[in-house]
């Protein structure tokens, strides 16, 4: 039989949170229970995952460390200070540990269920790197800013969720080129395109919402209450 990959999760959240006005915006609580708190518990109920690192702001990291321990997480090894940006982020924290897989899951997304990360997971075992997308419902409008020029195709386009994942060597290697090449990327994914290197496409949940906004927060709140 084919042995079981070791999976670490990385938790990056050392973002600037910009657009809810700044400050800790993966701290702010729902229903009771810190934003990151909901993406933590899932990974650690994830039956394929083994280990759980977060990354977070300066001023973060005792008070998430804490909280891990309140909640009981038996599989988060380390919560570590974050890079200058999100590709530093997360490359820091993969360096972090040796893993086959690694699952790169928003702190910010705290809807995600156990059962699309497993999905995920599965498929990166199985072809290198996976990510779970969406097909637009919206009709998608080409503009200069003030006027529209075009309608696109939505059909050659998704939206991208995470966790995304990615074997071990693979998703260093891409991340560090990608550093080194002064590549504009806003996900881990873009770095493995650049190789480039086939990313293969899981279907996502329309649960599964990154909190970006303070409207976010309210239905980031009834999704988790359902």
């Amino acid at each position: 039989m084919k042995k079981r990959p070791h999976v670490t999760a990385i938790v990056p959240a050392a973002g600037s949170a910009s657009r809810m006005g700044g400050g800790g915006k993966i701290l702010t609580p729902i229903n009771g229970l810190p934003l990151i708190g909901y993406s933590l518990c899932t990974l650690e109920q994830c039956a394929a995952v083994d280990e759980i690192i977060v990354a977070a702001r300066d001023e973060d990291v005792l008070t998430i460390a804490g909280l891990c321990r309140g909640m009981g997480l038996k599989k988060v090894s380390a919560v570590l200070r974050g890079g200058l940006s999100r590709p530093h982020t997360v490359l820091k924290a993969l360096i972090e540990t040796q893993a086959d897989i690694f699952a790169i899951h928003d702190g910010a997304r705290p809807c995600l269920s156990a059962q699309l990360c497993e999905a995920v997971i599965k498929a990166a075992a199985e072809t290198g790197a996976a990510v779970p997308g969406l097909t637009l419902t919206d009709t998608v409008k080409t503009t200069d800013k003030a006027v529209i020029t075009g309608t696109a195709n939505r059909s050659l386009y998704m939206t991208v969720q995470t966790p995304q994942c990615f074997e071990g060597a693979l998703i260093r290697g891409a991340l560090a080129k990608a550093l080194r090449d002064g590549l504009p990327i806003t996900d881990d994914s873009a770095a493995v395109e650049a190789l480039p290197y086939p990313v293969h496409i899981v279907p996502g949940e329309v649960r599964n919402i990154k909190v970006t906004t303070r409207d976010d927060l309210v239905i980031a709140a009834t999704f988790l209450s359902l």
